[in-house]
């Protein structure tokens, strides 16, 4: 592995890198995660690039501590890589490469979502998806019309498309209400509300939602169900009938006892 960047997909990203790895809801194992990554590697870590936790138990990013540079991930038995040696992520067992080990895998993973620190679009029908989205992307505007129509909740995880996009969701996350600013944004381009006073906007723990959600594949909006089911991008005819098809099932997430 010649430079660790140029195995990495490329993301855009602005300033702000605060995550929640130094209070991770599980005991990670530095030492021994650096000793099983360089050994699968077969090269000491890069100057200047560190191993942490992410929120998923067992799983850690590599970072270059540089803005605007993208994260490799692995989980500390090497059985799972993520933009390493190669863009998306390599899986070594049967059980979980297949379709329904994938979705088995995504539904535990869901368990350990910081649900308290997601934007909590709260209506009359219980939270149905937890949503990686984008104040820029237009298919985000269809889908979030689309949850109001069926007057359904959804926690959003907020993202950009570009540079803007994510200091627009940075401002939204932080604002005093981004409940009230991200539909106020999502239906009119509005100004977020006033920020809250040592806001700090996630940007690591949010790309890593998205890089575990997508499966490699970081394309909003990505659309994650209660039972690990996922669907990429939006339309008005499957995308629409598919969460319809959730809410009937009643398949839905409890509501958080706080919220942003």
């Amino acid at each position: 592995m010649s430079t660790l960047k140029g195995f990495l997909i490329a993301t855009l990203c602005i300033a702000g890198q605060s995550t929640l790895a130094d209070s991770p809801s599980w005991k990670p194992d530095l030492p021994k995660a650096k000793t099983a990554f360089e050994r699968e590697t077969r090269v000491a870590l890069r100057e200047g690039h560190h191993i942490e936790p992410t929120i998923f138990p067992g799983f850690y990013a590599v970072r270059s501590g540089q803005p605007g540079s993208p994260s490799a991930y692995f989980r500390e038995d090497m059985a799972w890589l993520g933009n390493v040696r190669s863009q998306g992520w390599s899986i070594r067992s049967p059980l979980e490469s297949n379709s329904e080990g994938k979705r088995n895998w995504l539904k535990e993973q869901i368990k350990y979502l910081p649900f308290e620190n997601l934007i909590f679009i709260q209506r009359r029908k219980p939270a149905v998806a937890v949503i990686w989205s984008a104040p820029d992307c237009p298919f985000c505007r269809k889908l979030e019309r689309a949850f109001e129509q069926e007057d359904v909740s959804a926690f959003v995880a907020p993202v950009g498309l570009t540079e803007e996009g994510y200091r627009r969701a940075a401002n939204i996350y932080c604002s005093s209400n981004a409940a009230k600013s991200w539909q106020a944004m999502m239906r009119e381009n509005a100004p977020s509300e006033p920020a809250s006073p040592g806001c700090s906007y996630p940007h690591e723990m949010m790309n890593d939602i998205g890089f575990f959600f997508g499966m490699g594949r970081m394309a909003t909006p990505i659309v994650v169900f209660a039972d690990g089911s996922t669907m990429s991008g939006w339309d008005d005819h499957q995308a629409l009938a598919l969460l319809r098809e959730k809410i009937k099932q009643q398949l839905f997430f409890p509501n958080p006892n706080t919220r942003r």
